[in-house]
């Protein structure tokens, strides 16, 4: 009698061949992360009428004291023309000032006022800026690693040429 054949034993799958699972959780925690993001600005929006981008701006300027435009847009990861709309806003509710301390007039810096200081001392730490102090905290090699998926993750989505504006904010 012949001896029964054993099942053909399946071959491990490959790490490579993994992939596209790698692929969907990478999706899914971009998708969680901007998730949070929004949930966060919505949250902030609801308590405190401001976006997530204008509390991150006073909490900066909170801790910084008056910048120049260019400087808080550095703080804030955007370009100065991002954020002027920005300012322009919090500027017509009360929240900041400009400051001309230079005899030369075309100098300006960005203040707080007293009920911008006020705000954000009882406002929590913006999701944005939670995000990049995270990030600051990486080794320089964590950091590169990061860098170099994502700028291969802006290539893949042919994003290079987009300006890279604030999370869920009009301004």
């Amino acid at each position: 009698m012949p001896t029964p054949r054993r099942p053909a034993r399946q071959p491990r799958r490959a790490a490579a061949l993994s992939l596209p699972d790698e692929a969907v959780d990478i999706v899914a925690g971009l998708r969680r992360i901007v998730r949070a993001i929004e949930l966060y600005s919505q949250e902030v929006y609801k308590s405190f009428g401001l976006t997530g981008p204008q509390l991150w701006a006073l909490k900066t300027l909170s801790r910084r004291g008056a910048l120049a435009i260019t400087d808080l847009a550095h703080a804030l990861a955007v370009q100065p023309s991002t954020l002027s709309v920005l300012v322009d806003r919090l500027e017509k509710r009360g929240f900041v000032k400009r400051i001309r301390p230079r005899e030369d007039r075309r100098f300006v810096e960005i203040g707080l006022t007293a009920q911008g200081a006020a705000l954000a001392a009882r406002a929590p730490e913006p999701a944005q800026g939670r995000l990049l102090h995270g990030l600051r905290g990486l080794s320089v090699r964590e950091l590169r690693a990061i860098r170099s998926s994502v700028d291969r993750l802006v290539g893949m989505m042919e994003a290079s040429d987009l300006e890279a504006r604030f999370f869920y904010s009009d301004d």
